[in-house]
């Protein structure tokens, strides 16, 4: 759609050079610079109409985080991270790690299922950023189930607190919800819902034999 839009500019364009140049030669030139001037600035957008350097801009973020822990297997996996904290890995789940964690930040972003058993270090908050979620730990033991194929996520708190709020701007509430011990938070991103709820003893027993 766009190159045959391209080429029915050209045309009307050359078409009305050739005519031009039937008057005067400053005209010619003055229509040549115009066509070569606009169509300079039709490549200088996709076809989406995303402007140039969009993609630049998403290699700068991958750039910034610089370990990565992956489980691709069906059973879980214990691992450990720069600051001593603990991560129970779900199966096929995906933890990328800032390039400045333990320095003067502890983030990272997750794609999948984990228990976080956190260490506290004044002066470096400890972030998680799922696909809707943004958590701030201010407890030691959670579990956050944040695929980001689905539509839904989900974090239980076993141990300490939690400061949990969404990580786009909502139409309805952007306030952040504040998780004890044995609490847990729902979020579904279709309906624009977070609710908060105590956790049931199922879930209890289920987190447990994970953990």
């Amino acid at each position: 759609m766009l190159m045959t839009s391209r080429r029915s500019i050209l045309m009307t364009s050359l078409r009305s050079i050739l005519m031009s140049s039937r008057r005067s030669i400053p005209v010619l030139f003055v229509n040549l610079l115009l066509t070569v001037l606009f169509l300079g600035n039709l490549r200088c957008k996709d076809p989406g109409g995303v402007p140039a350097g969009a993609a630049e801009k998403d290699a700068a973020r991958d750039s910034e985080r610089d370990s990565t822990y992956e489980n691709n297997t069906e059973k879980p996996r214990t691992v450990g991270l720069p600051d001593g904290s603990r991560v129970l890995m779900g199966a096929h789940t995906l933890l990328l790690l800032s390039k400045a964690f333990d320095q003067t930040k502890r983030e990272l972003d997750l794609d999948g299922e984990a228990v976080f058993d956190i260490v506290p270090v004044a002066g470096k908050p400890f972030i998680i950023h799922t696909r809707l979620l943004e958590i701030e730990v201010l407890g030691t033991r959670f579990r956050v189930d944040a695929h980001r194929e689905n539509a839904g996520e989900e974090v239980d708190l076993l141990k300490g607190q939690l400061r949990v709020r969404k990580s786009y701007h909502s139409d309805t509430d952007n306030e952040p919800e504040t998780l004890e011990t044995g609490e847990m938070v729902m979020i579904n991103r279709d309906i624009d819902l977070m609710e908060k709820e105590k956790l049931d003893s199922a879930d209890w027993k289920r987190m447990k034999e994970m953990h």
